[in-house]
Parts: structure tokens; C-alpha cells; sequence
């Protein structure tokens, strides 16, 4: 079951928008068996938020002006949507960025989960400062069986759990492809553009943690993007989009050269 983005908003108007332009309720991710993340010590890590305050989506800063997420974590109007910045508390945000422009790719979808990459281009430049840095992309997916990853995002503790308001991180082992394709329940939803993380160790995402970041800590890069999973934690694997797989596709359309 993919981890889309189930979101409950208080304000009407905002509801009926979204259903008037057929916006599905998607099912999201969170971190499960993780721990509190100290101030500062993720800094690339963004919570995507409607403009009426609340968490939908994790990201991740890549320049001054972009964001890399999901696209499934973009269905809603873009002229509802900010950037918090520079904090662990979703709550408390340290700045606060409007959307100009969203980049999904064209194939999202096609086939089934598939493809579910977006970049988000911000109205102003972000400040960077000790809490608010960008991250390195991977290029070429060198990892291992067993290499240990972090995941890192806002989502519910256990499953259908309300989300917390301080950033959780977990360290999870990389499951290579062949093995994960055997794993996963629809082997038909995995794709060459996907790697995965095992949770048999009870670790793994949940609600709203869709659209934010694994990282390889022992190489200081992103590589992989939520996609979905079977939430949560509950001994399938979890699979991301690769970053370096859409490395390609992430330079060409922030230079705004990209056709898909």
C-alpha cells in the first residue's frame, strides 16, 4: 500500500478546493523506531506544509532555490503549499518559503508507483545557516546488502498514530533489488528507479514520512526519496525513489532543460 498522504484540514475551504479538483487522499509515512534528532544535525531535511500550518511531506533542500520530494506528495495546489526550513519541530519553523513552481516527472504513475520524483522550485532563495544546509546527490548506486542507511521525517510513531512534532531518524539496512522484489507484495510496483530498506528489525516509515530523505551518511549523500511501502514496519521492505537512478533528470529540469 503506498505511503500516500492522508490528511486531515481543519479548514473547509481548503477541503473543498481539494476535492473539487479530484485531489485523491493519499497515504503517507512516518518513522517508526526512531529517535528524536538533535538541533542542526540534519539540515538538508524540509517538512512540505499547506499554507494553513500543517505537515504533509518531508523533502530535501538540493540548492538555494529547489526541493527534491515525491510527486505523490504534490497533488495539492501548489499556491497551498510552504517550505519550513532549519528546525526539528514542524511546529517552530526557523523560515518559512512559498512555492513558485513544481517540476513532476511526466511518466509519475506510469506504470503504477513508478517514477514518483518531483522537484519544487521556492519564490526566494533559501538562507542557509548551521541548521539549514543543502545536500550532496548521489550519482551511481555503489551500495551493498546490508549498508546502513538513515531515514529521517515527521510521520506517525505507529500506524494511523497522530505525527509528532520532532524530526525522528532511524538507521535502516539497505535490501538489495532482486531480494526486495521477491519481498515486496507487488513485485509489479517495483521498478528499476526504486532501491529499498529492510524492516524486519521493526524500523521503517509510516504516515508523512513520504517525499523525505535517506541518507548515506558514510558517503555524505541523498539517495533515495520515500516512495511506499507497506506501513508500518511490519517486515516488508520500503522502497524510495533512487536519487541516483533520476540523477539525469534532477540537473536537467533545475536547469530547466528537462523534457520529461
Amino acid at each position: 500500500m503506498k505511503l500516500f498522504l492522508t490528511i486531515t484540514i481543519a479548514v473547509t475551504v481548503f477541503s473543498s478546493l481539494a476535492q473539487g479538483r479530484g485531489i485523491s487522499p493519499l497515504i503517507d509515512t512516518r518513522v517508526i523506531g526512531g529517535s528524536d534528532v538533535p538541533e542542526g544535525a540534519i539540515p538538508f531535511q524540509v517538512s512540505i506544509q499547506t499554507t494553513f500550518g500543517e505537515h504533509i511531506c518531508g523533502g530535501s533542500i538540493i540548492s538555494p532555490e529547489w526541493i527534491l520530494t515525491a510527486a505523490h506528495c504534490l497533488e495539492w495546489p501548489q499556491q497551498y503549499l510552504k517550505i519550513v526550513t532549519g528546525t526539528v519541530n514542524w511546529t517552530k519553523p526557523d523560515a518559512e518559503y512559498l512555492v513558485q513552481d513544481v517540476k513532476i516527472h511526466c511518466l509519475y504513475n506510469k506504470p503504477m508507483y513508478h517514477n514518483d520524483i518531483a522537484l519544487i522550485k521556492l519564490s526566494k532563495p533559501i538562507v542557509y545557516n548551521e541548521k539549514t544546509q543543502p545536500v550532496e546527490l548521489a550519482t551511481s548506486n555503489t551500495l551493498k546488502e546490508g549498508d546502513r542507511l538513515t531515514l529521517s521525517g515527521w510521520g506517525s510513531i505507529k500506524l494511523w498514530g497522530r505525527t509528532p512534532d520532532i524530526l525522528q531518524s532511524a538507521d535502516l539496512d539497505y535490501m538489495d533489488h532482486d531480494k526486495c522484489s521477491s519481498a515486496v507484495k507487488k513485485a509489479q510496483w517495483l521498478g528499476t528507479g526504486h532501491i529499498c530498506t529492510d524492516t524486519k528489525n521493526g524500523k521503517g516509515s509510516c504516515h508523512n514520512d513520504s517525499g523525505g530523505p535517506l541518507y548515506d551518511a558514510v558517503n555524505k549523500v541523498l539517495v533515495g526519496i520515500v516512495n511506499w511501502g507497506e506501513p508500518c514496519a511490519v517486515g516488508y521492505p520500503d522502497v524510495f525513489a533512487s536519487v541516483a537512478y533520476y540523477h539525469d533528470w534532477i540537473l536537467t529540469n533545475m536547469a530547466g532543460s528537462g523534457s520529461c
